[in-house]
């Protein structure tokens, strides 16, 4: 949609400017300079919005998918607010399948068993005591989802780390799936 505006805009532009130069009023020539310049907005907006949100994506980075999407948003009001109204979209769909990317009661390590290294300096103490941690009950999922089906992961044969089948390559090592 981007690239559709940068068009339009610049289609605007060529017009207001040819009319200023055969009519010579001040308000077509401001038309036809804010076309340009929301060309150049909206064109530069389609290039930095594949290499942050689409890319971002492709990676299973949702997060930062989702982030960068917010300020394509405003950026996307320059071209009368269509491309925004997409970009609304996918920051909301982005938010359900990042929901849904982890399962119930998921947790990626133990919290309170961090062990800390002393600076080489330091006097040996004696460790601390271990920490009581109180596991929280799962968490409830949404009255709205009811059910989401867990996103199907593979394990990288170069560094052993999951990643959603749908992505191409390892997002930690970048090694193509096999």
């Amino acid at each position: 949609m981007f690239l559709l505006w940068a068009l339009g805009w610049f289609i605007i532009a060529i017009v207001e400017l040819t009319l200023y130069i055969v009519n010579g009023r001040a308000g077509e020539l401001a038309m036809g300079l804010f076309g340009m310049i929301a060309m150049v907005i909206c064109f530069m907006a389609a290039i930095f919005l594949k290499k942050t949100v689409v890319d971002a994506i492709d990676q299973g980075r949702f997060h930062d998918a989702k982030n960068d999407t917010m300020v394509w948003v405003i950026i996307g009001f320059f071209a009368f607010g269509i491309p925004s109204v997409f970009l609304i979209l996918t920051y909301v769909k982005l938010g359900d399948a990042i929901t849904a990317q982890a399962p119930v009661g998921y947790m990626p390590y133990q919290t309170g068993n961090v062990a800390v290294q002393a600076p080489p300096n330091a006097q040996h103490a004696p460790p601390p005591a271990p920490v009581q941690v109180q596991q929280a009950p799962p968490a409830q999922q949404h009255p709205q989802h009811p059910h989401h089906p867990a996103t199907p992961m593979l394990r990288c044969k170069n560094c052993n780390v999951q990643y959603p089948t749908f992505m191409h390559t390892c997002p930690n090592c970048g090694a193509p799936k096999e």
